[in-house]
């Protein structure tokens, strides 16, 4: 991860994509040859998982706890120069962003003070669950997830705002809702997602005030 070309590429598959070698190379500005050999350390380490479709090799991030790791670690990198950090990150990802499988940013912040005031969910340290409401809510709101026997969600520290966001199974089956209506859509910047209408009536409905 030390590496500007894995840096680069990890952070592309951080919107949650399967992405192929070559796409990833021209992301990292290097050569096929330098980013198959650095696609080969992150996959031997972990961190990416990789399969063959015909003649393509496509890589995206291993799972959501590695996820979770990788988010930790740009936490720690930030510390020392957090004020000049954030001066440089776009508007829209601070906003409103996918962090591998799930909302981040202040409105995934917005999205977890919701659930919680709600009642939604119960937190216990930094994991959680749902509720005999919360999942009344997911009936309702058609959000596809059925609770298991390991625990539906966990704190994610969010490297741009100053408390967690909502990570884990429970936290993808929203946004995977949220994106499959259109309540929330592509933006120009990367990783970033636009607010739709739709997407604002259904935190109305949860009544989280929009943060932007």
């Amino acid at each position: 991860m030390s590496d500007p070309a894995r840096e680069a590429m990890v952070s592309a598959l951080f919107g949650g994509k399967a992405l192929p070698a070559g796409e990833l190379a021209s992301i990292a500005g290097v050569s096929p040859q330098s980013a198959s050999a650095h696609l080969q350390k992150l996959t031997e380490a972990r961190l990416l998982s990789v399969w063959q479709q015909g003649r393509f090799r496509y890589y995206r991030i291993a799972d959501d706890e590695v996820a979770g790791l990788i988010e930790n670690l740009v936490n720690v990198a930030i510390r020392t120069d957090h004020a000049e950090r954030m001066r440089s990150v776009p508007t829209p990802l601070r906003q409103s962003r996918a962090c591998y499988c799930h909302l981040a940013g202040q409105l995934g912040v917005a999205l977890l003070d919701g659930l919680v005031c709600r009642e939604l969910i119960a937190l216990h340290g930094r994991e959680g669950s749902l509720t005999e409401q919360g999942e009344e809510w997911c009936h309702a709101e058609a959000i596809d997830f059925r609770p298991g026997r390991d625990p539906h969600m966990r704190l994610c520290n969010d490297w741009t705002e100053p408390v967690p966001h909502l990570a884990g199974p429970f936290a993808n089956a929203i946004l995977k809702r949220l994106v499959e209506t259109h309540a929330l859509a592509p933006h120009r910047v990367p990783r970033a997602l636009r607010l739709t209408p739709k997407g604002r009536a259904f935190f109305e409905r949860l009544g989280v005030p929009i943060p932007f």
